[in-house]
């Protein structure tokens, strides 16, 4: 099998979060059409893998939540070497490492490597000699910066699989209903999340309750979605009651967050995977964006961002999202005020679709 595209039992190694993984699903989607006989076997974290049913790309899983990733759970060293007999059992034809220009992929390199796997393609920096046959040398972030979706897209081409370095990744929607209640509106449905596993990524909660109010006067009837519950969403809510509140935290699965979702005429999240589901569903959508990864940024056409700063003491001890940072300090940076947000969100709705204005203020 001297052609990728001849392989029929791959592993793809993708081992960060659910954001990352739908933008990686571009490149999935690539693989599946152009190899529709060859089995996919995803190696995931278990943040991650909420999502994989809802991808229709991937035909089998192993979770594992790597000690060289920022995950909230990281497996031994005893479960890393019986992942290696694992995967060795699975005999796999073939391995392809995705991952973003900030993460050195050379641990998950040496799984496939340890595992036996003929064929193993990735980015890397330096020369992996032996541990790769099909190296990429990875002129990120130092010659260039491109999308997360083209950057695997284009890995996905020079293997030969595919020839595009340009498509969106889609989600299969989930069948039936929503398993929770969610009251019919006679307004514009908006979806607004604060919920992120990063505190740097946490916009300022006067900020957040404001924008809520705003929202609400504004006419829409807000949906607040998010994980769990915790201290920090109650106060970003000082609104007690409205009856166009709909309050969603912790209360939703992946399957119904897709629907809630999929319902809505527009979203405004910070930077997760909601974002990225906004976007695979191609609800307008408007991420307020800290200064973290460029390469991340939403990807919709409808769709735009509003980056900024974070203090220096919470920004990347990473040297290579030290050195983007410096390239970009000051472009685009802006302060993160409501004002700022709803004059962004007006000009969204106002080019995607229909005209769409916003109502002038109750009272």
């Amino acid at each position: 099998m001297d052609k990728w595209k001849d392989c029929k039992n791959m592993l793809i190694i993708r081992l960060d979060n659910m954001g990352d993984l739908i933008m990686n699903n571009a490149a999935l989607q690539q693989i599946k059409a152009n190899m529709p006989h060859c089995k996919i076997t995803l190696l995931a974290s278990e943040m991650a893998i909420p999502i994989i049913p809802f991808l229709g790309t991937v035909d089998a899983y192993i979770q594992y939540d790597a000690p060289w990733m920022k995950l909230s759970n990281q497996d031994s060293a005893a479960r890393t070497e019986a992942l290696v007999a694992n995967i060795k059992e699975k005999q796999f034809d073939s391995c392809i490492i995705f991952n973003v220009y900030s993460q050195n992929p050379m641990a998950a390199i040496l799984l496939a490597y340890l595992a036996g796997i003929p064929k193993r393609a990735a980015y890397m920096r330096e020369n992996p000699y032996s541990l790769l046959t099909h190296w990429v040398p990875d002129k990120e972030p130092l010659f260039q910066v491109k999308h997360q979706i083209t950057r695997d897209l284009e890995l996905v081409k020079y293997l030969g699989i595919s020839h595009l370095s340009s498509c969106l990744p889609t989600l299969k929607m989930p069948s039936g209903r929503l398993s929770i209640f969610l009251p019919k509106p006679d307004l514009k449905r908006v979806i607004l999340n604060y919920d992120v596993s990063e505190e740097k990524r946490r916009i300022p909660i006067e900020v957040a309750r404001e924008l809520l109010e705003k929202l609400l006067g504004l006419n829409f009837q807000v949906v607040l979605v998010g994980k769990e519950n915790n201290g920090y969403l109650r106060s970003c809510s000082s609104v007690d009651s409205s009856p166009k509140l709909v309050n969603l935290i912790g209360k939703t699965s992946v399957r119904d967050l897709l629907l809630v979702v999929q319902q809505a005429d527009a979203v405004i999240t910070v930077n997760t995977g909601v974002a990225h589901i906004s976007c695979a569903l191609q609800r307008p959508t408007l991420v307020l964006y800290a200064q973290t990864n460029p390469q991340h940024i939403p990807w919709l056409r409808d769709s735009d961002f509003i980056l900024y700063p974070v203090s220096p003491s919470a920004r990347s001890k990473n040297t290579i999202n030290i050195f983007v940072d410096k390239q970009n300090r000051d472009s685009k940076i802006v302060p993160l005020t409501t004002a700022v947000i709803l004059k962004k969100f007006q000009a969204l709705l106002g080019r995607s679709g229909p005209k769409k204005e916003l109502l002038e203020e109750d009272g």
